[in-house]
Parts: C-alpha cells; structure tokens; sequence
C-alpha cells in the first residue's frame, strides 16, 4: 500500500501532497514546534556575526552586591540615590536613565517615620529632610528619564503616567499594530514632575510567551501607548532627551503596519508592530561601574561627559537575567544599553512583512522544482546532488542577506520542510531504480534462457546443416583417378554456402558449389533444399542447362524471403577427362595446370543466380582436363573477405592456389583456409568460406596378364 501511494503519479502525487503539508505548516508556523527551529536558525546568524561594539556611547552605572554590601540592602534611602545622580550628573552626561520604578514613599521619609515612632517630637520630624524631594531636586534641571510598566489591567498603585511624548506624528492606521496598556506602575509624581521624560521598560502585551523562545530575548517594543497616550521605551525616550528640539520622534508605515522609527536623524528598522529586532552584540565589562565606586569619587566625573547613563540593578536576586541569541546570560540594563548603541549606528536585524511570502514562493518554487527534476534523473547520485545544490543555494543566500543587510530569512525550516518532499522522490527513485533493476535481470535471464535455447537449436541446424554435407575423404577413399578434398566455414553459426561432389554413376562425378544470399537461418534452409535439389535434378537430367532451369523453378515454388543462389555444377567423365558444366551467376573455377593459373570459362553460358530473374534458358559447356590438373571451386567469403585496408579479392586467391606444394588435398585446402584467415587479422567473417579442390589424375590404369 505505501509503495503504490509513493509510486502514484509517476513518483509525483505523493511529493505534492508533501509540499502542500509544508506550505501550510510554514503558513502558520507560530503554532508549531517549527517556531523553535526558526528561532534557532535566526540565533545562529548572531553568533555568527554579531554587531560589532567599537564604541561604548553607553555606561551602565550598576547596584550591585558590592554596593548592596556597603550602604545596605534595598531599597536605598532616596537621599543616597539622589546623591548617585548628583555623582552622575556632574559630568554632564547626554542623558540619564533610571531603570527602577519609585512607586512608593521612601521609608526614611517623615510621614514614614511618623507612622512607625508616633512618640517622636513633631519638631524633629519637621527638621528631617524629605529624601524624595532630595531625589527631585537632583533630577531637576536635567535630561533625565524615568522608568514605567505598563499594565494589561488597573492594579491597586497603577495610575496615568504625565510624561508622554510631547510631539509624535504617525498614522493612525498604525493603532491597530502597536501595544497598548490601560495604566501603568510609575514613580511618584514629585520625581515625575522633576523628571524630563518617562519611558517604558517592559515587553509588549502577550510577547513573553513569543518573545521568550527559549528563555531567549530577541525583541524590544520601541513604541506603546498607555491610554492612548505615547510613550518610547527608556533607552529610545534617553536618545529623544539628549537630542532636545531635534528628537523629534515620526514613525514609517506601509499597509502592513510599522516598518521604521526615527529619533531625529537616527533611524531603526522595526516589525510591524513596532518591535525592534536586536542586532546584539558581545557583552563586556568595560561600560560597567559600581554604584559604590561612583558614590565614593572613585571614578572621575568626566567619565560620564558626553555618554548616555542608565542606572539599574546588577545584583543577583534584584535584577532580571535575559538570555541573548549569542548564548550570554546579561542583566536586563544592558538591553537598554545595547538599544541605544543600535539606534545610534542604525543596526538593527530586519524581517519585513513580505520576508513570510517570500520564503512561502522558495519552498513552493524549490519543491516543484525538485519533483520536476528528479523524477527524470536516473542516477541516485544525481538527485542527491540536485537537493544538495538546492540547499547551498537556499542556505548561502540566507546567510548572504544576513550579512549585506541583516536580513532574516528562515533556510532551516524551508530545507526542514523539504526534506520529506526530497525523500519521497527519492525513494521513489530507488524503488523505480530497484524495479528496473530486478526487470533487467528478468529479461536478462529471459534472454539468456533464449538465447541457450536458441543456441541449442543452433547448434542443432550446424550439426543438420553440416551433416548434409558429404565427406570426399570417407567417400571417395577408394578411387584412384581423381581426389576431391571441401571445407564450409559458416560466418554465423549456420550458413548459405553448400558444396556436393557424388558419383552419377561409375564415369561420372558430379561437383557443385552454391552461394544463397542472405545469412543465418533462412539463408541455411534454402541452402539445404538448394543442394538437395542440385542432387536430385542433376541424377534425373542428362542436360545440365536443363537441370539447372528445373532447379530455379522448383526453388521459385516457395520462396516468401525472395532469396536467390548462386550456384556452379560440373560433371567430368573421370575416365576421358570431359567436363560438362553450367553457371548461374557464380565466380568461374580456377584451373591449375602445370604450374599455370587460367579459369574456366563461363563467360558464354554463365546465366543470373537462380531465383534473381525466373525462366532463364540455362546452358551448358564443356572443357577438356588433362591429368594431374587442378580444380578450385570457391565462394566469395574467400575473394570478400576483409581487414582494415582490402578485401582477399581473386588475384590473391590464384597466388595462393600457385603456391600450393602438397599433394595432399585436405592439406592443401587447410593452408587455403589459413591464408585468408591471417589476411583478416582477427576481424569477424563477413561472409560463409567454402573451398572445394579436385585433381584429376587420368583413367583407371588396368593391369595386363602374362
């Protein structure tokens, strides 16, 4: 069942199926367990480049355990902190952040202390000093910018915050994409009023659960309302304070929600929903200093001149670890700091609304792609190279947009989500692989299995045809007058050629040599009815050209392949030395006589090969042989056959025939054979080789009686 539904549709249906599944899937990969690979993959892009930290415009001036251990636990008497603003403030920083909210009375205040010792003289509580208008006083007068937490709901404490941005243009269509709060957690409002600016220190609405992937923090909200009022985050609301009459703050917008946020000149590329996406960098502790250093005068003021300062917690069990995408645990002020270090060198990772469409249109595209492809490669190797260059195509041009422009493109779950898509080809390709394997091996055997059978039946028409023909050795062992000595070598394993050499009667022998066109089977069956007609005719006829017009119309009876032979017939009278004799279109015997070559002549009698023209009127010749002449009959697999450069043609065929030195036949014949053979050098017969030698030796001599 799953081998037909992988095979369905030429291997294709099932791939389809797939690549649908995996375009829904990364459709709505926010509810899937994709989101973490995305994650992943986005991460690794940081730790890979991470934003280069040349420049520290940023100190982070910490509480930490040093400073707890010497003034005391928290929270601080406000006068104390105050008197770390008054530190910080004397080197005229750009401007100062404050990341901790004082949304209560300081505890060392004189209503506090009233509340708590009610016997205390009200003279002395009058003469104590208000350690949050101590606080005022030192944010008074500065660029200073306070922290806020919005709120989803009012909570006991929660109320308005009275520094919203005071001019902010942007579309109202935008509204819709950016985080609102219905109140906020905000300091008192005698800071508040001290205060130049109030800015927003939390995550968005729902953006923990998003934003949190891992424990890890990717994104910061750069603009929210509370009320329907505007606020920046601190970092962003520290920049706008620094800048003065040029801070102005204007959103960019498209159809699909916020694309960017400017500060002045200062420019950031956002989510629609007004998120920044953190190019973060590697922390160090360079822009960290202890609170006690800075409330000891350890540090000079100029320290701080020209420098955005962000005081804030930096102390185990009182500050907020976030986890990077570079893996590093970092308390939650140097977000702020690495906020303001991205707006300033305009970084920032960038993944607008159309990056989702595009990588939808990649994995559709490389998916179709894939089941176009592979299914007509027939090597494995080549569909595995096909997704193997699909990937470093996907993969180097995510990594490449990463670092020309900080592009966020997910490779991961696009190949994530191709893979099934390139594994169902691909097991379509080893099964159809498979199943042609196992189908050559079926045929392979069946045409072995053939082929031995036909090789039997072959070899059972070599031994038929071959056994057709006569043996002059066995047949003519006792005759004295003449010696008669034939070999046939098939080109194939049966041929067209045939010889016959039989008595008539007592003075008469019969030669014959016949060539049938063609090769093979059909050539060896006319072969075979060619001779046996030749034998019978020539008994029944005493006219030779006779014998040979009855043979063609015999032959002409049955012949669907249109096949014809050439034939040559001759009787001698072995007692006279006359030798009667028709052509039919075949090469002229070669004579031997006395040294000298001549052929037979059959130039006047010769006719077409029998079956080429039908109802030729045959005729016969004679020839007068002397004792001790020999008789060559020849086909012309011995004059065709070739090598490289020639063919054997006649001329060598008679200086072979001249060269002969034995008297034996059958020896002579083989030496025939073995010249012609080491002509072609080893190249295949083209054609059958039939050779038939006869030398006559003159009459029977008769003993005389005394």
């Amino acid at each position: 069942m799953l081998l037909a539904v992988i095979r369905a549709g030429r291997g294709r249906a099932f791939p389809i199926l797939l690549l649908l599944v995996a375009a829904l899937l990364l459709n709505g990969i926010e509810n899937t367990p994709l989101l973490s690979v995305r994650e992943a993959q986005f991460d690794h892009y940081q730790r890979l480049m991470p934003r280069s930290r040349d420049s520290e415009p940023v100190i982070v001036v910490g509480i930490d355990s040093q400073s707890l251990v010497k003034h005391g636990q928290w929270p601080w008497p406000r006068d104390v902190v105050a008197l770390l603003v008054d530190k910080v403030q004397a080197g005229n920083p750009l401007a100062l952040g404050i990341d901790i909210v004082f949304a209560e009375r300081d505890r060392y205040s004189p209503e506090i202390l009233a509340s708590h010792f009610p016997k205390l003289p009200a003279e002395a509580l009058a003469k104590l000093p208000d350690p949050d208008l101590q606080l005022a006083q030192a944010l008074a007068g500065q660029p200073t910018a306070l922290a806020v937490v919005g709120l989803s709901k009012v909570l006991p404490g929660s109320k308005q915050p009275s520094r919203p941005l005071p001019v902010f243009r942007q579309d109202n269509s935008l509204n819709q994409y950016l985080p609102h709060y219905v109140s906020a957690l905000v300091s008192r409002p005698v800071l508040e009023n001290s205060a130049t600016g109030e800015g927003l220190i939390n995550a968005a609405p729902g953006l923990l659960q998003s934003n949190s992937e891992r424990g890890v923090l990717r994104r910061v909200p750069s603009l929210a309302f509370i009320n329907d009022l505007p606020f920046l985050s601190l970092p962003l609301e520290m920049v706008r304070l620094a800048l003065g009459e040029g801070g102005e703050v204007t959103t960019e917008s498209g159809s699909h929600g916020m694309t960017a946020i400017r500060i002045g000149d200062y420019r950031l590329p956002t989510l629609p929903n007004g998120e920044l996406l953190l190019h973060f960098g590697r922390a160090n502790s360079n822009y960290y200093l202890s609170a006690s250093d800075v409330l000891a005068g350890v540090h000079p003021p100029e320290i701080f001149n020209n420098r955005f300062v962000i005081i804030g917690f930096n102390s185990t069990g009182l500050q907020d670890r976030i986890i990077t995408p570079l893996g590093e645990s970092l308390p939650g002020i140097d977000i702020h700091a690495q906020v303001i270090e991205s707006l300033l060198s305009g970084q920032a990772l960038q993944r607008p609304y159309w990056m989702q469409p595009l990588e939808m249109a990649t994995l559709l595209l490389g998916g179709t792609l894939l089941i176009i492809t592979i299914p007509t490669l027939r090597a494995r190797r080549y569909a595995v190279l096909s997704f193997a260059a699909l990937t470093i195509l996907i993969v180097c041009g995510a990594y490449l947009g990463f670092y020309l422009g900080r592009w966020l493109f997910d490779c991961a779950t696009l190949l994530l989500l191709l893979s099934p898509v390139f594994m169902s080809l691909l097991g379509n390709t080893l099964i159809t692989a498979e199943t042609q394997r196992r189908e050559a091996e079926r045929q392979l055997q069946k045409s072995r299995e053939t082929a031995a059978r036909d090789s039997g039946e072959l070899d059972a028409a070599r031994r038929i045809q071959m056994g057709l023909l006569p043996d002059p050795s066995r047949i003519f062992s006792g005759e004295s007058r003449f010696s008669v000595a034939a070999l046939l070598e098939p080109a194939r394993a049966v041929g067209g050629d045939y010889y016959d050499c039989f008595m008539l009667d007592d003075r008469r022998l019969c030669l014959a040599i016949g060539d049938v066109s063609g090769k093979g089977v059909p050539a060896s069956l006319f072969m075979a009815i060619s001779k046996t007609l030749t034998g019978t005719l020539t008994r029944r006829q005493n006219d030779l050209g006779l014998a040979l017009r009855e043979i063609e119309s015999e032959l002409n009876r049955d012949n669907p392949e249109y096949l014809f032979v050439t034939a040559f017939i001759g009787i001698l009278n072995v007692e006279t030395g006359s030798m009667e004799y028709a052509c039919a279109g075949h090469d002229a015997p070669i004579l031997l006589r006395d040294g000298g070559l001549s052929r037979i002549d059959t130039s006047g009698i010769s006719g077409p090969p029998l079956c080429a023209a039908g109802d030729f009127p045959y005729l016969a010749a004679k020839v007068q042989l002397e004792p001790g002449d020999l008789l060559c009959l020849f086909t012309d697999g011995v004059t065709e056959a070739m090598n490289d450069e020639a063919m054997f043609g006649g001329d060598r065929l008679l200086e072979s025939i001249a060269k002969l030195q034995s008297d034996d036949l059958q020896a002579a014949i083989r030496t025939l054979r073995d010249t012609v053979r080491d002509f072609e050098a080893g190249h295949p017969p083209s054609d059958d080789l039939t050779l038939l030698l006869m030398r006559w030796n003159g009459p029977r001599q008769t003993t005389s009686a005394h």
